[in-house]
């Protein structure tokens, strides 16, 4: 507690000695909400600042902010539907500008907050017997006052960034398995723990509701934290990787940084199945955009992807020799024009092996000898594109999304859900799983609202929609806002089940596993995310 004083009190005299003037207000995101919902604030002046809702009305109050900052404010828990006033206060005067807010009448019971992750923010007196470990706990639906418990205790608690969401505001939220309306980053303060401890961590909002635990263990030395929980240790990505080889790889110069989560891929590919150029940004703005906060407060993964593009990212883009065919491993029995993805990876004139922990390895080939479109490793490094026979090869957007696919694959996401889920983590097609490791939506992006219709947006699952149970479902509920499904595909929606949906769909997800008792679920891919290979849990052939 008496460091928590400290930073407080410098930033509070700092903040001081700033504020000679009024705050000034440009917007909020979003003006549109639901009671409990945080929202953005776009401004100056934003530290030791109050945001005043209702404000000028009879009912003025303070609404509750992020620490020390109106960055960000949540809607009060009571607030009334309609229009609210908002404006932005502190000691030197009111903002000028004012922002209405609408709204909407609460929908359903407001979710338990859902811890994302577990990572680091700062370790202090890192070389005493008892360090104090400020770890970062990023959840789904957490209060702007919500508390950090480590172990069923308590800990200092701040609320240090948030990812406000407006998809909720065009939806009713009670139609919905789990309804996210934002995103928050805490920083809680562990004292009393040592390196290598395992911690038990949970969230409790102000209506008393908590998350699951989530389990999170301490770095075993100073030397050996990863913050980010990226996989690439926090000295290398400072002072660079030290390769096998003696050399040193300058990860800071390829854009890496130890409090936001970096993602390193090197890419080659056959003649025949050279990208298009314009892949590269549609998979680099899906992980910019990622519902994922890092311990420095900012929002998303940096995908860095060495394509032969130059500044330090120079060994991607190499054309190799051609095959007809190829997959992980040996040739199978009567295959010829096989080439190896290892003997690829192994010619060092193709990959370096001094990137062997650090980088995964992709390779846009010609087919694999099953015919489908490539192949990841779970929770590994290696991957391929393997689909230039198949129609949609010349379409960038099957191209990103096969790309992300079985990059997916390397994150330990399945068809279905995520590694080690339930039963249905590789069900095929399911109607409410909307991400692009459903082969509903690899080629055509995913669905972005409560039907089945892909809309051509690339993006994983954050785990929303409600489950279906074959043997109960009803077409009229549909996923989400009674949206209706004709899941029999007999032309209309107004079935109810047993049906058996979980199958190759046309424009129908219509059935064919055999059973009509499965319940299909959907999975928060983003929030169980592998970035670290070297992991003695991984699949990683270490090769």
């Amino acid at each position: 507690m008496r460091m928590l004083f400290l930073v407080a009190l410098a930033w509070a005299i700092l903040l001081q000695m700033g504020c000679q003037q009024p705050p000034v207000l440009n917007d909020v995101v979003n003006t549109s909400a639901y009671p409990r919902q945080i929202l953005g604030v776009s401004g100056s002046k934003l530290f030791a600042t109050n945001v005043k809702w209702d404000a000028g009305l009879a009912t003025e109050v303070n609404a509750n902010t992020s620490w020390l900052s109106a960055r960000y404010f949540q809607v009060p828990d009571n607030a009334s539907v309609g229009v609210h006033p908002v404006r932005l206060s502190n000691g030197e005067g009111t903002s000028a500008n004012t922002i209405n807010v609408t709204t909407q009448a609460a929908s359903g019971t407001f979710p338990a907050p859902r811890i994302e992750e577990v990572g680091l923010y700062d370790i202090f007196s890192p070389g005493s017997a008892s360090p104090t470990f400020w770890i970062t706990v990023p959840a789904a639906n957490g209060d702007i006052d919500g508390k950090v418990f480590v172990d069923n205790v308590e800990v200092p608690t701040i609320m240090y960034s948030a990812i406000p969401t407006d998809y909720l505001t065009a939806h009713n939220p009670s139609t919905f398995g789990n309804p996210i309306y934002h995103y928050t980053l805490y920083i809680g303060i562990v004292e009393g723990s040592s390196y290598g401890d395992n911690l038990n961590v949970k969230v409790r909002n102000h209506d008393g509701t908590e998350s699951p635990n989530r389990a999170y263990q301490l770095p075993a030395s100073f030397a050996t934290r990863d913050s980010d929980g990226d996989g690439l240790l926090d000295e290398w990505e400072i002072n660079g990787y030290p390769a096998p080889s003696g050399a040193t790889i300058n990860l800071a110069t390829l854009g890496c940084d130890p409090r936001r989560k970096d993602l390193l891929i090197e890419v080659d590919w056959i003649s025949a199945a050279a990208p298009q150029a314009g892949i590269w940004n549609d998979i680099i703005t899906t992980f910019n955009n990622a519902p994922v906060l890092n311990p420095d407060g900012s929002q998303g993964i940096n995908a860095i992807i060495d394509r032969g593009q130059g500044g330090g990212l120079s060994g991607g883009g190499t054309i190799l020799t051609n095959h007809s065919v190829m997959d992980f491993g040996s040739a199978p029995a009567g295959t010829t024009n096989f080439v190896s993805f290892d003997t690829y990876k192994s010619n060092s004139s193709n990959f370096n092996a001094d990137r062997r922990n650090i980088f995964h390895y992709a390779i846009f080939g010609r087919a694999r000898p099953n015919g489908t479109s490539g192949r990841g490793e779970i929770w590994g490094n290696d991957f391929m594109m393997t689909f230039v026979n198949f129609g949609v090869w010349s379409q960038q957007l099957a191209q990103s999304g096969t790309f992300l696919h079985e990059l997916g694959h390397n994150l330990s996401w399945r068809h279905g859900g995520i590694d080690n889920g339930a039963g249905d983590a590789n069900t095929l097609y399911k109607a409410n799983f909307h991400s692009v490791m459903n082969y509903r939506y690899q080629f055509p992006g995913i669905s972005t609202d409560c039907d089945v219709t892909p809309d051509g947006v690339l993006g994983f699952s954050e785990g929303i929609f409600r489950n279906i149970n074959e043997s109960t479902a009803r077409e009229t509920d549909g996923i989400c806002d009674g949206g209706n499904i004709d899941y029999n595909c007999d032309g209309d929606t107004n079935d109810m089940g047993p049906y058996d949906i979980n199958t190759r769909p046309s424009l129908c997800p219509n059935g064919g596993d055999g059973t009509t008792n499965s319940v299909h679920r959907d999975y928060d891919q983003w929030g169980n995310l592998q970035l670290d290979v070297d992991n003695a849990s991984s699949r990683w052939r270490s090769n």
